[in-house]
């Protein structure tokens, strides 16, 4: 059997940081961003944390792809964080609280449909990490639910928040592991 599967490649690649000063994470779709983290500026002691998902540089690449919002915690009012939403009426409503400041679209991802991600895509997950302050308060965001089960703490999962698509070789690669898992093993 030969897996017979195709897809648009993703465009864009979402990478997490973790600052252990901060005890906060941080994604980037942003080359440069990612590059200036890794380099130690603008702030130091941020570190990859092997989390990553693909995603969409423009809202072309993908044909169900929509925009992320990103936003920061307003200085000295909000979160020392970010955050990050796919629903527009979510991004409309930060938009209005004085606690963030919008700063753009992140990346474009699809979004669940009835709490599910279709075919070709893999959940992100959502969690929120209150801290004992307003600005310790974080959210972190996941492909991997058993990463959210493990980890310590106060956590409130939010649920599948996007849907990252899968590459070809990605796909490729859950075909065989269904094949491997449900027969004597795939073949030509």
């Amino acid at each position: 059997i030969t897996p017979n599967v195709s897809a648009a490649e993703p465009t864009a690649r979402v990478v997490e940081f973790y600052n252990a000063a901060l005890n906060h994470y941080f994604v980037t779709a942003f080359p440069e961003e990612a590059a200036a983290l890794d380099a130690g500026t603008p702030v130091a002691g941020w570190t990859r944390t092997g989390v990553a998902w693909n995603a969409w540089k423009s809202a072309g690449d993908g044909a169900t792809a929509v925009p992320v919002c990103r936003f920061v915690g307003t200085p000295g009012v909000g979160p020392n964080s970010h955050f990050y939403t796919a629903d527009a009426t979510e991004c409309a409503k930060v938009k209005q609280n004085p606690d963030w400041t919008y700063e753009g679209v992140a990346f474009h991802i699809d979004v669940p449909q009835g709490g599910a991600c279709g075919a070709g895509t893999t959940p992100v997950y959502r969690s929120f990490y209150p801290g004992a302050t307003v600005a310790q308060s974080n959210h972190r965001f996941l492909t991997d639910l058993t990463m959210h089960q493990r980890m310590a703490g106060s956590s409130v999962l939010e649920g599948a928040a996007m849907c990252a698509p899968l590459s070809t070789a990605q796909m490729r690669a859950d075909v065989v592991r269904l094949l491997e898992q449900a027969t004597f093993g795939p073949n030509d």
